[in-house]
C-alpha cells in the first residue's frame, strides 16, 4: 500500500502532522505536499526539497524562484558530512559605489539603509544580480538526490503549465506590489488579467496559467542550470537587463553561482548546530544564541548536557525556566517569560551590534570572524547583562582584532540604522529529512516583494533586487563594489544531537574558510530549523531555536510562538504573547522601548520560524523515528509528513 501523507489544517489554527517516513515544511500549502508527495513516491529528503522551492517559485513568486537566490545547509547520511550551498549573489563587474543616489535623511527600509532615487536600487534593472538559485537547485539535486531530475520538477511544471488556483497570500502580495510592477509590462503580465486587473480567481476551473515559466522549468530539468548561465537564458537576461538599464555582463554570468562549503558549527543547550558560514545571517545566529546560551537553564538535568557550551555561564534558571511549554504558547509565568524575552533582546542586540559593525564581503574587506564567535570575546561583550535587567545603555564594544590570530587593521565602524518597520516579506523557506537521515534547511528570496519588479519579456519569472543588500552611500562596508558578495540574512539550520569535535582536537574552522568537507562522524539531525523575514529571521531562528531545544517546546509550538524582535532600536513584541501588557511593562520596566506589533499577511514585524523534529523511537522499542512539523501561525505556512500505512 502507498504511504500516507498528513498534512496540516490551514488557518486560522494547527494541526499536528507527524509521520515514520519523513516531513517537509514549507512557506504554501501547495510546496509543502508536493515536497511530500516525492517523499511518498520514493524520493529523498533533497529531492523534495527540490521540489517544494520550484513549486515555491510558482505559487508565491514575489517571494522566490528562479531570478533570485538560494541556500541550503545538507546532512548527507552516506557521508556522514553536512555541506552548506551558498548561492549569495554578487555585485556585477560593472558597479560602483556612486551607482545609485542615497535620499540622505530619509527613513531606513528593510535593511536599515537609505532609500536611493527612483527607487533604483530596489526596482528594475538596475537592482538585478546574476540570479543563483537555478545553480543552487541544480547542485542540490545532483549532490544528494535520488529521483530523476524530471520527476522531481513535475509538480512544478504542472502547476505553471495546467495553472492554479492563487490563495490569498498570492493575491495580497499581487495588491501590495502592484505598483512597482506597473513599471515593468512584462512583470505585470505574468500575474494579472489581460486587462491588468489583479488575478482573482472566480472558481476552482479558473486558474492563472504560466506557460513562459513551464518553459523555463522544463529547461531545467531536462539540461541543468547551465543554460541559463552560458544558454539562451543567460543571454536574454544580460540583453535584457542592459537594454532597461541594468549593468549586468556575460562575464558576471561566469562567475560561480553556488559555492559548496565546510558549514558554520557551534553549539547550544548541548546540542550542535550546523548553518551557512560568511557573508550570511549564520555567524549573527550563532553569536546570538551564544549570548543566550550563557545563561544556563535548570529544567534539565545535568546529565543532559555534560560539559557546558561556554565556560562563563552564568544566571542558572534565569533565560530558560523550569516550566515547559503548554500547547498554545510560552510559559504561563509571566515573570519567567520576561527573563527570558528580556535575555533573547539583548543576545540579539549585542549580535546584531557585531554583524552591523564588522561584516561584509571577506574578499573585499578584512573582518575579525572567528573573534566574533570567541567566547571570550562573547562573554566580554555581555559584561553587565543581568536577568532581571536593566537593558545594558552602552554594552561594551572590546576589540575583536586584539585577540589572537586577528592580525589584520580593522575596517572604519559603519553603524547601521535599525530596520524601520517592515512592510511585508520577501524570503521563503523550507525544511525536509526523511527516514534515512537526509536532512536539508533551505532558504530562497528574491530579495524584496517579487523582487526587482522586473523581467526579460519571455523569462517568465521575476528577476531579484540583489542590490537592496548593499549600502547604497559610498564608502561603507558593505557599499557596491565589482564582484563584491552581498551581506544576507538567511540561516537555514541543522541541528545535531551532540556535539563532535574535529579530529586531533583542532578548533572549529573559520566561519568564512571552505576546506575539504568535515570526515564522517556526524550524527543524524534531530531538526531542521530556519525561516524568511528579511534581517528580521535571524531573531526568528533564534527564539525558534531557543524555545525547541532550551525551553523543551514541541517544534510546533516553538514555531507558532509568538514573535519578537530587536536589532538596533526598539523591541517589537507580538501582541499575540500571553499576559501582553504584563510582558511589555516588564520588559519596560527592565529599560526595553517596546512596540506591541499586530502581524498580518502583509506586515512584516518578525520572521516566521518553521521546523521539523526528528522524535527517535524508544530504545528497544523496535519502532521508526517520528517527524514533527512546526512553521508559523499566523499565515499560510504549511507542513506535510509522510507516514506508512497503518502506522499511527
Amino acid at each position: 500500500m502507498s504511504p500516507e501523507i498528513v498534512e496540516q489544517a490551514p488557518l486560522p489554527g494547527r494541526s499536528a502532522a507527524s509521520g515514520d517516513l519523513g516531513a517537509v515544511t514549507a512557506m504554501t500549502r501547495p510546496a509543502a505536499r508536493a515536497g511530500a508527495g516525492i517523499l511518498a513516491a520514493g524520493g529523498n529528503a533533497a529531492d523534495a526539497a527540490v521540489a517544494a522551492a520550484l513549486v515555491a517559485g510558482v505559487v508565491e513568486p514575489a517571494m522566490s524562484g528562479l531570478g533570485g537566490a538560494a541556500y541550503a545547509v545538507v546532512f548527507d547520511p552516506g557521508s556522514g558530512r553536512t555541506t552548506a550551498l551558498e548561492g549569495g549573489v554578487r555585485c556585477p563587474g560593472r558597479a560602483t559605489g556612486t551607482l545609485f543616489e542615497p535620499l540622505v535623511g530619509v527613513g531606513g527600509g528593510l535593511y536599515g539603509f537609505p532609500p536611493t532615487r527612483g527607487d533604483r536600487a530596489e526596482t528594475g534593472a538596475l537592482s538585478v544580480c546574476v540570479p543563483t538559485a537555478p545553480a543552487v537547485l541544480a547542485r542540490l539535486h545532483q549532490r544528494f538526490g535520488s529521483l530523476p531530475f524530471s520527476r522531481v520538477a513535475e509538480p512544478a511544471l504542472a502547476l505553471a503549465a495546467d495553472g492554479f488556483v492563487p490563495d490569498w497570500m498570492f493575491v495580497l502580495h499581487a495588491a501590495a506590489g502592484y505598483r512597482r510592477l506597473a513599471r515593468c509590462p512584462a512583470a505585470l503580465s505574468l500575474w494579472t488579467r489581460e486587462d491588468g486587473a489583479p488575478f482573482v480567481s472566480a472558481g476552482p476551473d479558473d486558474r492563472l496559467r504560466l506557460p513562459e515559466l513551464a518553459a523555463a522549468l522544463r529547461r531545467l530539468a531536462e539540461e541543468g542550470a547551465e543554460p541559463f548561465y552560458a544558454g539562451d537564458p543567460g543571454r536574454r537576461l544580460v540583453e535584457g537587463t542592459r537594454a532597461a538599464g541594468g549593468i549586468l555582463e556575460e562575464a558576471d554570468l561566469r562567475v560561480p553561482a553556488v559555492r559548496e562549503v565546510e558549514p558554520l558549527e557551534f553549539r547550544f543547550r548541548g546540542r550542535r548546530l550546523a548553518t551557512l558560514p560568511g557573508p550570511s545571517g549564520g555567524p549573527t545566529l550563532a553569536a546570538a544564541l551564544a549570548h543566550l546560551d550563557a545563561f544556563p537553564e535548570a529544567a534539565f538535568p545535568e546529565a543532559a548536557f555534560p560539559e557546558a557550551a561556554f565556560p562563563d555561564a552564568a544566571f542558572p534558571e534565569a533565560a530558560f525556566p523550569e516550566a515547559a511549554f503548554p500547547e498554545t504558547g510560552p510559559s504561563g509565568d509571566a515573570e519567567a517569560e520576561i527573563r527570558f524575552l528580556h535575555l533573547a533582546a539583548e543576545a540579539l542586540r549585542l549580535a546584531y551590534g557585531d554583524r552591523f559593525r564588522h561584516l561584509g564581503d571577506p574578499d573585499h574587506a578584512a573582518g575579525p570572524w572567528e573573534a566574533l564567535l570567541d567566547p571570550a570575546y562573547l562573554a566580554a561583550r555581555r559584561e553587565g547583562v543581568s536577568p532581571e535587567g536593566p537593558r545594558l545603555a552602552k554594552p561594551a564594544v572590546p576589540d575583536p582584532w586584539a585577540l589572537p590570530g586577528a592580525d589584520h587593521p580593522a575596517p572604519v565602524p559603519v553603524p547601521v540604522a535599525a530596520a524601520a518597520a517592515a512592510a511585508g516579506d520577501c524570503t521563503t523557506h523550507l525544511n525536509a529529512m526523511d527516514r534515512t537521515g537526509l536532512s536539508v534547511s533551505l532558504t530562497a528570496t528574491l530579495g524584496g516583494r517579487f523582487g526587482s519588479a522586473f523581467t526579460v519579456p519571455g523569462l517568465g519569472y521575476p528577476l531579484n533586487n540583489g542590490m537592496m543588500w548593499f549600502d547604497p552611500r559610498p564608502g561603507r562596508l558593505i557599499s557596491p563594489g565589482p564582484g563584491k558578495r552581498a551581506l544576507h540574512a538567511a540561516a537555514p539550520t541543522l541541528v545535531f544531537s551532540e556535539h563532535r569535535d574535529r579530529p586531533g582536537g583542532s578548533p572549529p574552522t573559520s566561519p568564512l574558510s571552505s576546506p575539504p568537507l568535515s570526515p564522517p562522524a556526524s550524527p543524524t539531525p534531530v531538526a531542521a530549523l530556519g525561516a524568511p523575514g528579511g534581517r528580521r529571521l535571524i531573531s526568528a531562528v533564534a527564539l525558534t531555536a531557543a524555545r525547541h531545544l532550551g525551553r523543551g517546546a514541541p517544534i510546533r509550538e516553538a514555531a507558532m510562538a509568538p514573535g519578537l524582535h530587536t536589532d538596533q532600536g526598539p523591541v517589537f513584541l507580538d501582541e499575540r504573547t500571553p499576559e501582553c501588557a504584563r510582558v511589555a511593562a516588564g520588559l519596560r520596566a527592565r529599560g526595553h522601548r517596546v512596540v506591541v506589533c499586530e502581524e498580518t499577511g502583509l506586515t512584516g514585524h518578525f520572521g516566521r520560524g518553521a521546523g521539523i523534529a526528528r522524535i527517535p523511537a524508544p530504545p528497544g522499542s523496535g519502532g521508526n523515528s517520528r517527524f514533527e512539523v512546526g512553521v508559523d501561525a499566523v499565515r499560510t505556512a504549511a507542513g506535510a509528513a509522510v507516514r506508512s500505512t497503518g502506522s499511527a
